[in-house]
């Protein structure tokens, strides 16, 4: 019911005085950040979703305020500090804060909220140029706005960076994967000079190197499938047998542990260097 507390007392006031000025952009209150915080929530998700919540009490039920913030993929955890930053605001700015972490923070999820929005529903660049208006951006012309960045921030370009970070992101498609080291059998490192400590303190770079001569030295091609049980059988014969790894030339094969063997000094030449 309109009147009670919804969400928090903060939150409240700020749909409260939406309400109120949502249809007198002449009116001071309007352009008041609380009231810009609401419409931008408006904007992003439609009156309906903000508001309909607020009149029904319904925070946490299904089609409540939580859930239709959510529903383009906006993270619960973050929906939830996302609700404590309106008391944080309220908090620094009676107590003139500057920076004011909770106006910062509140600005950064609301342009993770659109972008979600923009991913998830393919929105226009018209869409990304609308939204804008409702940011505290250096370019943007109103002169309330910029009075507030004057008021909360130290630093104007702070919103405008995560922004311009955030718009790269979703023209770019990013794929983070953790890089696997391929650490061979530890056999073949011994043989050719390598203790595994060594081995486990080499660069991406350098292991993959020692790794090429590895597969060079024992004549097994890395571009096969089943290399790793090639390598084990070559490991193994030489073993057994010593040395007969060869080309049939003597003078390739010396070039090619002259390789080997220039290779390894250098790769422990660094690894000594590292320790100096």
């Amino acid at each position: 019911m309109i009147g009670n507390v919804f969400i928090n007392d903060v939150v409240s006031q700020a749909i409260g005085m939406y309400l109120k000025y949502k249809d007198k952009p002449n009116e001071p209150e309007y352009h008041h950040f609380l009231v810009v915080a609401i419409r931008t929530l408006v904007f992003i998700y439609g009156e309906l979703d903000i508001i309909n919540p607020y009149i029904t009490q319904n925070e946490h039920n299904m089609g409540g305020f939580d859930s239709n913030l959510m529903k383009f993929g906006f993270p619960k955890h973050s929906l939830e500090d996302f609700k404590q930053q309106f008391l944080v605001f309220f908090e620094e700015s009676k107590n003139n804060k500057v920076p004011n972490s909770g106006f910062i923070q509140m600005e950064k999820y609301f342009i993770d909220m659109f972008f979600y929005k923009k991913h998830s529903m393919n929105l226009s660049e018209e869409n990304v140029v609308k939204f804008q208006e409702y940011l505290y951006l250096p370019t943007n012309p109103d002169t309330y706005m910029q009075t507030d960045m004057n008021r909360f921030l130290d630093d104007k370009n702070v919103i405008q960076l995560y922004f311009q970070s955030k718009k790269f992101e979703s023209e770019h498609a990013f794929s983070l994967e953790e890089i696997q080291r391929d650490i061979l059998s530890s056999d073949a490192y011994q043989i050719l000079g390598y203790s595994m400590d060594q081995v486990y303190n080499f660069t991406d770079q350098d292991l993959q190197a020692v790794n090429s001569r590895i597969y060079q030295f024992f004549h097994v091609n890395p571009l096969e499938s089943n290399k790793a049980e090639l390598l084990e059988k070559a490991v193994n014969y030489y073993r057994r047998y010593g040395n007969r790894v060869t080309t049939g030339n003597g003078y390739v094969d010396f070039l090619l542990f002259a390789s080997i063997f220039a290779t390894a000094v250098f790769i422990t030449s660094l690894f000594v260097l590292g320790y100096l």
